[in-house]
């Protein structure tokens, strides 16, 4: 995305100051699809920090994110671990890691070696790590308070629909594309078919990373260096973060079986899935697909192009299709379970 915030070299090192970092350089990252990131380089030769400014969340909600990422890496979970603040000892909770900058939360993080994936370079060896992490920020997770329900339940996705839905004002300079429009549509066909066969009673909730993308998980030497970008970190369905696993790691024209059985090895060897949660897997999977194709509409295809990395909705509506034609049972099978 485009860096939202701008990040001078003196607020840098004002930042840095706090965390005890001299800062002799900042530099932005096209990284991520919420946040302004950048890397600075530290006068001492020790190399770099990543700072994240938080666009959207409050001081509060940074803080408890950053209070889970503390948690999670303690619990050995491979993410990086926030740095504390000099004056942590002496501040507030949300001062023992978040500074300000700009009226926006900041935090910062040690810099992790590693690059992430491109589908084609995507093993069976790579889901079955992938899935094995994914278990154990379930497993750590599941002790950590505090987290937040998810901000992208039923009833949410709906409200974007209904946004897309309603008149605009100037139809010649705002109205959808027809393929978006048709898109949109579709969607909220899928969503009301979803309800509809919805189970009675939600299903077991732990904490959930809920963007495993591959964009999202770094690699050095065949072995994953880090998780990343822990914003849609949420309470919510071990069986749902799996299935946006899936869809993110294991689809290239089609959802690959050889990826998908290891993926789910690779997570059971850690946290096997509960009868319950293969049974919901299905459902979970849908509503899996259907959220990314809503949120890409709305926070890529209507952006304008050329201002930061874009992701095609399509990718997701392909997926819906392709979980359609296998069904419950056809996907049960191509798990593994």
């Amino acid at each position: 995305m485009a860096i939202l915030t701008p990040l001078s070299l003196a607020d840098a090192r004002r930042i840095g100051a706090l965390y005890g970092l001299e800062i002799a350089d900042v530099r932005g990252l096209l990284a991520g699809s919420v946040n302004s990131n950048f890397a600075l380089t530290l006068a001492d030769g020790r190399g770099q920090v990543f700072l994240r400014v938080y666009e959207e969340q409050q001081l509060a909600a940074a803080s408890r994110e950053a209070r889970m990422l503390e948690h999670l890496a303690a619990g050995g979970v491979a993410t990086p671990q926030p740095l504390r603040r000099r004056d942590a000892a002496s501040g507030s909770e949300g001062a023992a890691f978040v500074a300000e900058h700009a009226g926006k939360p900041v935090a910062l993080f040690p810099w992790v070696a590693g690059a992430s994936l491109c589908q084609a370079r995507v093993t069976p060896d790579a889901t079955r790590r992938v899935g094995a992490a994914l278990a154990r920020v379930h497993l750590v997770g599941a002790s950590f308070e505090g987290a937040n329900t998810s901000r992208f339940d039923l009833d949410s996705l709906d409200q974007r629909l209904r946004g897309l839905r309603s008149p605009r004002p100037t139809a010649d300079a705002t109205a959808l594309p027809p393929d978006v429009a048709a898109a949109v549509d579709e969607l909220t066909g899928r969503l009301e078919r979803i309800r509809a066969a919805a189970p009675r009673t939600p299903g077991p909730q732990t904490l959930i990373h809920g963007d495993l993308f591959r964009d999202n998980v770094l690699w050095q030497a065949g072995e994953i260096s880090a998780l990343l970008d822990f914003e849609s970190a949420s309470r919510g369905s071990a069986a749902f973060d799996l299935a946006v696993t899936m869809l993110a790691w294991c689809f290239g024209d089609d959802l690959d079986p050889e990826l998908v059985s290891a993926l789910a090895a690779g997570y059971a060897s850690v946290r096997p899935l509960s009868t319950e949660e293969r049974d919901r897997f299905f459902h979970e999977s849908v509503i899996a697909a259907l959220r990314f194709s809503i949120t890409r509409i709305t926070d890529f295809e209507l952006r304008p192009k050329g201002s930061g990395v874009y992701k095609d909705f399509r990718r997701f509506l392909a997926r819906q299709r392709t979980l359609e034609r296998l069904g419950p049972q056809g996907l049960l099978a191509l798990l593994g379970a």
